[in-house]
């Protein structure tokens, strides 16, 4: 056989023709090529945000929770409630030292807003002292303005503990108008429950 055929050959059964000396032809063997196994991932999973519902997601690289709270969702409690929940019966969990980023939104023809407070009873007709540094909206005794007035809500869940989430304007936590909130010390990614 030519030198011009065996090189294609020599290709195709996956040798190198390495040297062509006197004595002839010499030949390699090419190492072999991992190939994916038929059905299995090519590359790892991609990181980034995970939703739990509607209301919130995390991004467990970075330790941050984001989660919207509407003030208002639907008419259940007359309207007095977050995301439908009202009288502590939802309750939002995030690990301990986790970013937490809040939207609020006033979904309602009345004013609300938003405060996490120190687990106390009763809870207080007018809270105003956050529980967690900087867990509160502005216009917190005013209230946001009714259809769609917003704001947002920037801290670490710390220290660890159980916390009610209530309007801050005066006589609606009082009307049942809070949810939970649980910054855990053991949870490893946040949770929501109704």
């Amino acid at each position: 056989m030519s030198r011009r055929l065996m090189y294609p050959l020599a290709l195709i059964a996956g040798v190198e023709l390495v040297a062509l000396g006197a004595a002839g032809l010499s030949i390699a063997r090419r190492p072999a090529r991992a190939v994916p196994a038929q059905g299995a991932p090519t590359a790892a999973p991609t990181a980034g945000p995970k939703t739990v519902n509607e209301f919130l997601s995390y991004t467990a690289e970075t330790k941050t929770v984001t989660y919207k709270l509407f003030a208002a969702f639907n008419s259940v409690q007359g309207g007095f409630n977050f995301n439908g929940g009202s009288q502590g019966t939802s309750t939002i969990t995030v690990p301990l030292g986790w970013t937490v980023n809040a939207d609020v939104v006033n979904k309602d023809a009345i004013p609300h807003s938003a405060i996490v407070l120190a687990d106390t009873k009763p809870i207080p007709n007018a809270p105003d002292t956050p529980g967690i540094q900087r867990a509160y909206t502005a216009h917190l005794t005013d209230g946001l303005q009714p259809q769609n007035g917003e704001d947002t809500m920037n801290f670490t869940a710390s220290p660890a503990g159980s916390y009610p989430i209530a309007c801050g304007v005066p006589g609606h936590a009082l009307s049942g108008m809070y949810i939970r909130f649980v910054v855990s010390p053991t949870a490893t990614v946040p949770s929501y429950t109704n």
